[in-house]
């Protein structure tokens, strides 16, 4: 089978490698679409994360990396005891698999897994035309989201994280800054979780118009307006309940950077929640005066768990939210993954919001 695998940093290869075999409790996945998620192109290029320590020390073993957590997959094997999946069901996982042989794994409660396997580090991921997965590590979908729908619910998942840390209360104002795909996620999320006002901010005319069409009650261009002192103003300068930073990051990868950390902690009101959504790197210097005399709560959210992937698998089947309108990008053939995340890596450039997608 061909396979992109990752030999050093910089050294990313497209191989003629085996088909896995399938062990007991597992079961084989043939690739149907995969996405480019802008973190992979980070840990190719060696961007610090919490997963690099791993990698580097794989690599240092001359034992190459196939990454790949965002996809959409069909069952074409299954290993001895597997009871819950058959060939020919459509699948999906949330990043991360049980290790099944942990105490909380031998007692049936994979959930509360003690080290939960990370897809694309700890076991070869979706870069490939075929990989393996523990049996408890994937998700069955139901039907009626397409395959390029499905493919984008890993993320979504992390947004159903995000906004339950929040604890969001009937009629709370919620902004969400930042309108890629995790922003969206949030927003929409936020709005089935019963809140308020939904304020949305980007750069982006179009991820503006996107943030309308999914329920946003105002949007703001922080090219033409300050965002703070515009939602300070929406607000009758109360500030806002709950703001969620959904764009922050490497500037390399068309980001904010930390900008819109701090702008978040201004617009959030006296005892509101900040949650922490965008992956950032590096030292983060916060205002400390400002926070602890507004009260300010800033999460860090819990990884996604097993059950948000199927409640957002559940969202998308039944309408409630979207994801269809912002796949802008779909490439054909496992062999632009290169072109796919140059695409992810610059959206605006691109005019994208999803990761750029490849059928494989």
């Amino acid at each position: 089978m061909k396979a992109w695998r990752l030999h050093s940093y910089g050294d990313f290869r497209l191989e003629d490698v085996a088909e896995p075999d399938v062990k007991p409790g597992w079961a084989k996945v043939k690739v149907k679409v995969v996405q480019a998620a802008v973190v992979e192109k980070g840990l190719i290029e060696k961007m610090p994360h919490i997963w690099q320590a791993e990698i580097s020390r794989k690599l240092a073993e001359g034992k190459p990396v196939q990454l790949g957590h965002e996809y959409c997959g069909e069952v074409v094997e299954i290993g001895q005891g597997v009871t819950t999946l058959k060939a020919g069901d459509r699948v999906c996982s949330s990043g991360h698999a049980p290790c099944g042989t942990c105490d909380m794994c031998r007692c049936g409660q994979e959930e509360s897994c003690q080290a939960l396997l990370t897809v694309g580090v700890d076991v070869p991921g979706a870069f490939a035309e075929y990989f393996t997965l523990p049996e408890k590590g994937l998700v069955k979908v139901p039907e009626g989201p397409t395959d390029n729908e499905v493919a984008a619910f890993q993320p979504l998942s992390g947004c159903v994280s995000d906004v339950e840390s929040a604890e969001i209360r009937m009629k709370d104002t919620v902004v969400v800054l930042g309108q890629g795909a995790m922003g969206l996620g949030c927003l929409q999320i936020a709005r089935v979780a019963g809140a308020g006002v939904l304020i949305a901010v980007d750069v982006r005319r179009q991820s503006l118009e996107l943030a309308r069409s999914f329920g946003a009650d105002h949007v703001i261009n922080a090219r033409d307006t300050d965002p703070v002192k515009e939602v300070r103003r929406l607000t009758g300068d109360r500030g806002a309940d709950v703001v969620f930073e959904a764009a922050g990051g490497r500037k390399a990868d068309g980001l904010a950077g930390f900008e819109t950390v701090q702008q978040a902690m201004q617009m959030v009101r006296g005892k509101g929640k900040v949650v922490q959504v965008a992956n950032l790197e590096g030292d983060l210097v916060l205002d400390s005066v400002l926070l602890r005399s507004k009260r300010v709560r800033y999460i860090f959210p819990d990884r996604a768990e097993f059950e948000a992937l199927r409640h957002v698998a559940f969202l998308v089947a039944t309408k409630r939210i979207q994801i269809g309108p912002q796949i802008t990008h779909v490439l054909q053939g496992l062999e632009n993954l290169p072109e796919a995340m140059e695409i992810t890596a610059n959206k605006a450039k691109y005019g994208a919001t999803n990761p750029a997608q490849i059928v494989v």
